[in-house]
């Protein structure tokens, strides 16, 4: 069978039917997913009004060794519950193919589910009309748009509300739908420079505004999506970034101009949530003065910034949330007409909130010194900052999945496991504090590795409670601290002189603490205590250690066991 399309003229009653043809397909493809968010959104809304209307008092809850949950649990409810929990869990493992990661599996499976069931109205009606095949991928394209925007917006992500996650969480579907809408667009390019092409026109028509404005559009998010290419986000974030931000901000006018038939609401639209989230962002930053000093022995960076009192509870709120933090003008050394300073407007750096003080209104937060410009800087701050000298920064947040957490120092769970590496633990052990505040008799366990003595002195220094003095932490030095290839060896502080000489006991163990975790046996410890116990796993650190930790604990998931898990990441 041939190639069904062919290009023919239309007169103006089949060209008007073609537009109303183009603009129902393109609000069905809107709406098939602006609907069932906005569904479960509504219906996440009911149900907290109806637990702030009636609060459950006095809940029943079974003991882990109760027969009453071994019954339930063999049960056909039961059953199907443990199903679909592996199921979900499945869907959430990471596809490894010729040693690169390409991303969870939902993302795969639904991603091309959602690409089909575009492509589907992209064709469906079209009938032989070549035109009307290439001007619905183009207008199907964008009336994903607003959607698109929607799932990349930081504070105000209706997406995020919806499904009880956070930015973070839902910029990963901003991903797959980003290369959806190209693959639709770059489709409709090609289409129409075919088109061009058999009728004998591409150098009359590619210099016209029209045209040329949709071929710098292909270009632009060419340009976008190879950036976004983990070897080149490896190499420069900045780059991938910056890019990334600059053609989303000229595609929506430039894509405004070129389509000037039909589909300019969806890019007014995606322009307007763009536009009201940054201005949400503006509004809500804060310059607040910080002091930095270097940790010593170690290449962290601690940064204590003073708050206002009216703005310090939104940071005291949730445990484990996190800011962004950029250089204001005011701080900049380098010229203003210098890249480097035009750099500072691009540079918005997400660090986990370690510690708020009520009294003080001091925020701490803990940064590793990377060869990046705003670690570099903040490290030369520090340096310099040694007389105490005070630095403006820039606070925006606080952002984090942690507002939707369940209660993890309640009977939602018997047991939880907390996993760090590095400064990780400016995530997690907020959370341990909070747990253990709320419920002293919480059967919570934390593994933290850090790579020195040093790298744990962060919430020592300045606090009555020492990591060390509990029985529930298990800290793991993983580098080798003994041996020492540079010219200068450099100097502990009293607290990494203490982390490195005694264990949770107050007596030196070496052999115990200078090793790496044993996640399996840390796991499948936790996990033989009881059947029937609902654990949750939260793990904050490098990839290597969360995917490791993942496939331990998938392990008793394939088993059957209740678990809640979190993996808190800056991958993007």
């Amino acid at each position: 069978m041939g190639w069904p399309y062919q290009i023919f003229a239309l007169d103006a009653a089949q060209k008007q039917a073609r537009r109303q043809s183009l603009d129902r397909h393109a609000a069905y493809a809107q709406l098939s997913a602006l609907i069932p968010i906005a569904l479960v959104g509504l219906y996440r809304l009911g149900v907290w009004l109806v637990r702030r209307a009636a609060p459950l008092r006095g809940a029943y809850s079974a003991v882990p060794a109760s027969p009453a949950l071994k019954q339930r649990r063999r049960s056909v409810t039961g059953t199907g519950i443990g199903i679909l929990r592996r199921i979900a869990w499945w869907l959430g493992d990471d596809v490894t193919f010729l040693g690169t990661n390409w991303g969870r599996r939902d993302q795969m499976i639904f991603g091309a589910g959602w690409t089909l069931w575009l492509v589907f109205l992209c064709v469906v009606g079209t009938g032989n009309d070549y035109l009307h095949l290439t001007k619905r991928f183009g207008i199907v394209a964008l009336s994903q748009f607003p959607l698109q925007y929607l799932l990349a917006l930081k504070s105000l992500n209706p997406v995020a509300f919806a499904f009880g996650s956070s930015h973070e969480q839902v910029n990963r579907w901003h991903r797959v739908l980003g290369w959806i809408v190209y693959v639709l667009l770059l489709t409709h390019a090609c289409l129409y420079l075919n088109f061009y092409i058999q009728e004998g026109i591409l150098g009359e028509r590619i210099v016209r505004l029209i045209p040329a404005l949709g071929i710098a559009s292909i270009i632009g998010m060419s340009l976008m999506n190879a950036t976004a290419l983990r070897v080149i986000r490896d190499y420069s974030y900045r780059v991938f970034f910056i890019t990334h931000l600059t053609v989303a901000m000229l595609l929506p006018p430039a894509i405004f101009f070129h389509s000037h038939h039909g589909g300019r609401q969806y890019v007014v639209e995606a322009l307007l949530f763009f536009l009201i989230d940054l201005a949400k962002r503006k509004f809500d930053t804060i310059i607040a003065p910080a002091t930095l000093e270097l940790i010593p022995g170690t290449s962290l960076i601690k940064i204590v910034a003073g708050l206002p009192s009216h703005k310090i509870s939104r940071f005291r709120k949730y445990a484990g949330m996190h800011v962004y933090l950029s250089i204001p003008a005011a701080a900049r050394r380098s010229s203003v007409v210098s890249a480097a300073y035009l750099l500072f407007e691009f540079a918005f750096n997400p660090f986990t909130i370690a510690s708020v003080d009520e009294e003080t209104g001091d925020l701490t937060l803990v940064a590793r010194r990377h060869k990046g410009p705003m670690t570099t800087t903040l490290g030369q701050f520090a340096e310099d900052g040694l007389d105490g000298a005070k630095i403006p920064l820039s606070i925006e947040g606080p952002y984090g999945c942690a507002t939707w957490f369940p209660n993890l120092a309640g009977s939602d769970f018997d047991r939880v496991l907390l996993v760090a590496g590095g400064v990780g633990a400016t995530f997690i052990l907020p959370l341990y504090r909070l747990i253990t505040t709320e419920n002293p008799a919480a059967r919570v366990q934390m593994v933290w590795a850090v790579r020195g003595p040093g790298d744990a002195t962060w919430p020592v220094t300045g606090t009555a409670d020492s990591v060390l003095n509990d029985e529930n932490i298990q800290l793991f030095l993983t580098g080798n601290i003994l041996e020492n290839t540079s010219s200068e060896v450099p100097r502990l502080s009293d607290e990494s002189e203490a982390i490195e000489l005694t264990n949770d006991n107050g007596h030196t163990d070496l052999g115990q603490m200078h090793k790496r975790p044993d996640l399996r046996k840390i796991v499948d410890d936790l996990f033989r205590q009881g059947v029937e116990e609902r654990v949750a796993v939260l793990v904050c650190g490098p990839e290597e250690m969360a995917r490791e930790l993942r496939s331990y604990v998938g392990v008793w998931v394939k088993k059957g066991r209740n678990v809640w898990w979190h993996n808190e990441s800056f991958a993007w």
